[in-house]
C-alpha cells in the first residue's frame, strides 16, 4: 500500500504514474479542488517528455500554449532597456488546468481522502510519500527541519483580458530590487493574463498587496502600469517565497519526499512545478519496475537534480532583486547593442 500526502502537482502526478495493477494507493489531500485564480505555470522541454512516457503530454498541449521568447527589461529613470532570451519549446498551462489534466489520469481505484495529516507517523502504508509541499508535515515530523523564509513575497494575479505584449512571448522587468513579469494567459474562454511580482516584503492581504504594487511600480514601463490598473484583489495571490534546506536523503524508513517537499525553491526559474512533475514520474515508474526498493533509484535520480535546481532559483532570485540589477542589465544591453 502506498500513501499519498498530497494531491497538488507532485502528488497526482505520482498517482497517475502508477500502475493501478500493482499497488493499493491512498490519496489524502486537505484542500480538493483547484485554485481559484487561474496563474500560469511554465513546462519545459524536460517536463514535457517526462509527461510523454505517461501518455499526457499531447493532452498538455491540447490545453496550453506554446512560448517562442522571453525579454528581461531593466527599468532604469522609466526607460526599459530589454535583452532577448530565446525560450523555444516551453508551454503555459494554467494551474486549474494542469491539475485537472492530472486529476483526470488518476485510475478510479485509488482512494480519496479529504483530511489534513496532523501525525505523518500514524498513516498506513507500505510506502508514505510526502507530497505536501513547502510546509510539509511529514518532512518536518520525519526530517525535523522547516523551509527558509527568504524575505521576499510573490504576487501573483490573472486577467481575463489579453496582455499588451505578442502572444507568444513573455516579458520580465527588474529594477530597484524589484521585479514584474507579464505573459499570456490560455484560459478555457480565451487568451488572458498571468503576471507576477517579487520584492522583499512581508506577507499582506491582497488588496494590501495590490495597492502597494501599483504605487511601487509606478515607474516601470507601460505593460507593467497597465497590467496593474486592471487587476484585482480576488483574481490576485500573495505568497511568501520559501527555500526548503538541502536534504541529505530523500528516502527516510518507509517516507519519500518528491516535489516541493524535497526542494521547493524560488520561482524565479518558473521551475518548481517542472520538477514536481518529473520527480513524481521517476519515482513511479521505478515503483512499478522495481516494486518498493524502486525508492533507491528515484533517490539516486533525483536527490542532486532537484536540489541544484534550487540553489539555481535561489541564485536567480537574489540577482534579480539586487538593487544593483537593473543598472548592470543597462550597461549590459548598451554593451550587447
Amino acid at each position: 500500500m502506498i500513501t499519498i500526502v498530497g494531491g497538488g502537482v507532485a502528488g497526482l502526478t505520482l498517482a497517475a504514474t502508477l500502475d493501478p495493477a500493482a499497488y493499493d494507493v491512498t490519496i489524502i489531500e486537505r484542500h480538493p479542488g483547484y485554485s481559484r485564480v487561474p496563474t500560469a505555470f511554465g513546462i519545459w522541454p524536460f517536463a514535457l517528455e517526462a509527461l510523454e512516457r505517461i501518455t499526457l503530454a499531447d493532452a498538455l498541449r491540447e490545453r496550453g500554449l506554446l512560448l517562442n521568447s522571453g525579454l528581461i527589461g531593466a527599468d532604469s529613470a522609466g526607460r526599459p532597456v530589454t535583452m532577448t532570451k530565446q525560450d523555444p519549446g516551453t508551454w503555459l498551462i494554467t494551474r486549474p488546468a494542469l491539475l485537472e489534466l492530472l486529476d483526470e489520469a488518476v485510475p478510479t481505484t485509488f482512494r480519496r481522502e479529504h483530511r489534513r495529516v496532523d501525525d505523518a507517523t500514524t498513516l498506513d502504508g507500505d510506502l508514505v510519500v510526502a507530497a505536501d509541499g513547502a510546509r510539509s508535515a511529514v518532512r518536518r515530523q520525519v526530517w525535523g527541519d522547516e523551509p527558509r523564509d527568504t524575505g521576499v513575497v510573490a504576487i501573483r494575479g490573472a486577467l481575463e483580458t489579453p496582455p499588451g505584449i505578442p502572444l507568444d512571448q513573455m516579458r520580465e522587468y527588474w529594477g530597484d530590487g524589484m521585479l514584474f513579469g507579464v505573459a499570456p494567459n490560455p484560459m478555457p474562454h480565451g487568451i488572458g493574463t498571468n503576471w507576477y511580482a517579487s520584492a522583499r516584503r512581508g506577507e499582506e492581504s491582497p488588496a494590501e498587496a495590490l495597492a502597494w504594487t501599483r504605487g511601487a511600480f509606478a515607474g516601470f514601463p507601460e505593460p507593467v502600469r497597465a497590467t496593474l490598473a486592471a487587476a484585482d484583489p480576488e483574481h490576485t495571490v500573495v505568497n511568501t517565497i520559501l527555500e526548503s534546506r538541502r536534504p541529505r536523503e530523500l528516502v527516510k524508513d518507509r517516507y519519500v519526499l518528491v516535489g516541493d517537499a524535497a526542494h521547493a525553491m524560488s520561482p524565479n526559474l518558473g521551475r518548481g512545478a517542472c520538477e514536481a512533475m518529473v520527480d513524481a514520474i521517476v519515482l513511479g515508474e521505478a515503483l512499478n519496475e522495481h516494486g518498493t526498493e524502486g525508492v533507491r533509484r528515484y533517490e539516486k535520480q533525483r536527490l542532486r537534480a532537484g536540489q541544484r535546481t534550487r540553489a539555481a532559483a535561489a541564485m536567480a532570485r537574489r540577482i534579480a532583486l539586487s538593487p544593483r540589477a537593473g543598472r548592470a542589465l543597462v550597461q549590459v544591453a548598451g554593451r550587447v547593442g
